[in-house]
């Protein structure tokens, strides 16, 4: 499968992401890059949902050393694509008063997520904190 970076923008990109990504997936996954943290509502909003949870070291876009941090991988489902749109976006790219790349976070925090279709291929994945959003090309048609 083809990757393409996207610039993320505002809620109403948000919301159509939602919606083209909503009829593909089958399983999300979610690490929480800055460690446990099972009272985070999105977190509550997925453990109905949970299929298997591990401690990982690489993930989508993200290779790190240490023990690990927690990794949630969650069957797709209408309930929790209606959580998600209840955040503003994952988060947006900017830039400061130089013209660099910035990263401004959201509501959503820095957890990072990805979108896997049934063969477990990543549709479309965040490395939050970076600013970095990957989409499969196919998606962008």
């Amino acid at each position: 499968m083809k990757y393409e970076e996207i610039t993320l923008t505002d809620h109403e990109q948000f919301l159509r992401l939602l919606s083209a990504l909503e009829k593909e997936t089958a399983s999300l996954e979610i690490v929480q890059i800055c460690g446990e943290d099972a009272n985070e509502p999105l977190i509550k909003a997925a453990i109905p949902f949970l299929l298997k949870k591990e401690n990982v070291n690489k993930w989508h876009g993200t290779k790190r050393g240490g023990k690990g941090v927690p990794k949630y991988t969650i069957r797709a489902d209408k309930a929790f694509f209606k959580h998600l749109r209840k955040y503003e976006h994952f988060f947006k790219n900017s830039h400061d008063e130089y013209g660099c790349d910035m990263v401004i976070e959201t509501d959503f925090g820095q957890d990072d997520i990805a979108f896997l279709n049934k063969s477990g291929e990543p549709l479309f994945f965040t490395t939050t904190h970076e600013g970095y959003a990957t989409i499969a090309a196919e998606l962008l048609k």
